[in-house]
């Protein structure tokens, strides 16, 4: 090659590999327009040596000397990495943006989770973490976790998850050892080293410790209570919280956040921002917490102190994170019909219902109404305006898109909550509806009581003696269902709940008492003004 070439070649070592491409087409960029103008000691040896990802470095190059790049999952991120280190236009980042918000799903877990940095762009680090730890148990019963190598499982396995069990990541990787048994079996010991056993009661232990494929005398120190990470076993399965949320003064809430032993440990007044983004991978320090029967949903930013308010339509928009999650299925529905009665005209409503490795949609339908001759509970003739209607009670274990989109989730006919496989329903004749969705099996428990179902608030206590309590707003009883027992006993009251804020405002209203899984080791660092 000609001298008068070379001098217009630039040599660019990046890690190993070498590329020469022309300094005319170089200058583009501006990092590089800035190096051989001022001549650097590279520039004039015409040589420059980067350490970026070899195949998105080569995109790049392609792109400056062709004007065109095929932007795929496995490269996107580090695309965007070398685009910013270069001080290059955003509109290629955005456009990489886009095509991962519109693109990505957990069987690209294996290309995405190599990318990331705690500052990388498209997800970071924190924000692909927190996703994977919130929803771990639907991931893993996916097709896809059973198609993801030994690294991947490992690396997921290893994370601070949110789960009730450390048997459940047990039985997440004994599936993925069962999906190819004789390949896998070589990683057992390997992977159960990565449930943390220190957090496993008797009666989990016991039973995994009796399943006959990981009964080998050489996993015998697997089980061994030492597994701690620096002296320390984070307890995996004690980030499940009961949560408080009562109004103040104008939009402003004070939450608080109760142990399983309903002991509180975190008060704070959270303001109003309708400006918190809406994005499917929030940051770390963001939870979402479904209210209302799982209609509604708040968004609070602990770090700022702030929250935002999703409504019914938001929320069955935000609900497509299944379709992200879960591979289609078939529709699985039931039916189930109950009896009430009412004085308001044909209304539909939905819940969105959220137990370890499932989805639920529960809809309400009214498929007929008629006049009652009677007032309800009297032989006496109708004087007002009651009808009698059938309120007919669906649910979908994998609901679709369409599904949850064409359901109002704004309408209120019942009470919901979730606990283990079974949903439980409280009618307007205050009548508790326990349906077991493996099973289709459905029971009914009559309960006394007046109250009005706008007053209710029914939630779960999930342990070993699990419990449904329902909380009456007007005058903060809370009554028990035992689940075992199947009985309804007082369990307490809500005294004090107008308690002053640091601002010695009081409160005004109990908003919601519900649970839900959050991040407390990130929340309690967060600062508190």
């Amino acid at each position: 090659m000609a001298s008068f070439e070379l001098d217009d070649q630039l040599t660019i070592v990046n890690r190993s590999t070498e590329h020469r491409i022309s300094k005319k087409l170089i200058r583009k960029v501006p990092y590089f327009e800035k190096l051989l103008n001022h001549e650097c000691l590279e520039s004039k040896e015409n040589a420059v040596v980067l350490d970026f990802d070899e195949q998105a470095f080569k995109l790049f190059l392609n792109w400056i000397e062709f004007d065109h790049v095929l932007i795929e999952m496995k490269n996107v991120i580090n695309l965007c990495t070398i685009i910013d280190y270069f001080g290059m236009d955003t509109k290629l980042i955005n456009d990489c943006a886009t095509y991962f918000s519109d693109n990505f799903s957990i069987k690209h877990l294996p290309v995405v989770i190599p990318q990331v940095t705690y500052t990388s762009y498209c997800i970071n680090s924190g924000a692909l973490n927190a996703f994977i730890c919130r929803h771990f148990l639907k991931i893993a019963n996916t097709t896809v976790w059973l198609k993801y190598p030994i690294e991947i499982i490992e690396c997921i396995c290893h994370k601070d998850l949110m789960i009730h069990s450390e048997v459940q990541v047990c039985n997440a990787i004994m599936k993925w050892i069962h999906f190819k048994r004789n390949s896998r079996k070589g990683y057992l010991e390997r992977l159960l080293k990565l449930v943390r056993w220190c957090h496993l009661d008797d009666k989990d232990s016991v039973e995994i410790k009796g399943n006959d494929f990981i009964r080998f005398s050489f996993l015998k120190d697997v089980f061994s209570p030492l597994d701690q990470r620096d002296g320390v076993c984070i307890n995996r399965t004690s980030q499940y919280y009961f949560v408080l949320v009562e109004t103040l003064d104008g939009t402003d809430l004070q939450i608080k956040v109760f142990d399983r032993n309903f002991l509180p440990f975190i008060k704070r007044v959270i303001k109003l921002d309708e400006s918190l983004p809406l994005h499917l991978f929030h940051n770390e320090t963001v939870s979402d917490i479904a209210i209302d029967s799982a209609r509604k949903m708040i968004r609070v930013d602990w770090d700022q102190n702030k929250y935002r308010w999703i409504d019914s339509k938001e929320f069955k928009s935000h609900c497509k994170i299944q379709e992200y999650m879960l591979e289609k299925s078939e529709e699985k529905e039931t039916s189930l019909a109950t009896r009430s009665m009412c004085a308001s005209k044909y209304t539909s409503g939905a819940s969105l219902l959220e137990f370890n490795d499932k989805c639920v949609l529960l809809t309400e339908d009214i498929i007929s109404c008629t006049p009652s001759p009677f007032l309800p509970g009297t032989r006496s003739p109708i004087l007002s305006n009651w009808f009698e209607y059938k309120l007919n009670l669906r649910c979908w274990t994998a609901p679709t898109d369409g599904q949850i989109a064409r359901f109002n989730s704004s309408e209120r006919n019942v009470l919901t909550t979730i606990l283990d496989n079974k949903i439980y329903i409280m009618t307007s004749s205050r009548a508790l509806i326990q349906f077991n969705i493996d099973s289709q099996e459905m029971k009914t428990f009559e309960r006394k009581g007046t109250s009005n179902l706008g007053d209710l608030i029914l939630t779960s206590k999930p342990s070993h003696d699990d419990k449904v309590l329902l909380i009456d707003r007007s005058n903060n009883v809370v009554e028990c269902f035992n689940v075992k027992d199947e009985e309804w006993t007082p369990f307490g009251l809500l005294a004090n709940i107008c308690t002053s804020t640091g601002d010695q405002r009081k409160s005004n209203m109990l908003l919601t008492f519900t649970s839900a899984f959050l991040p407390i080791n990130i929340i309690l660092s967060c600062t508190c003004d």
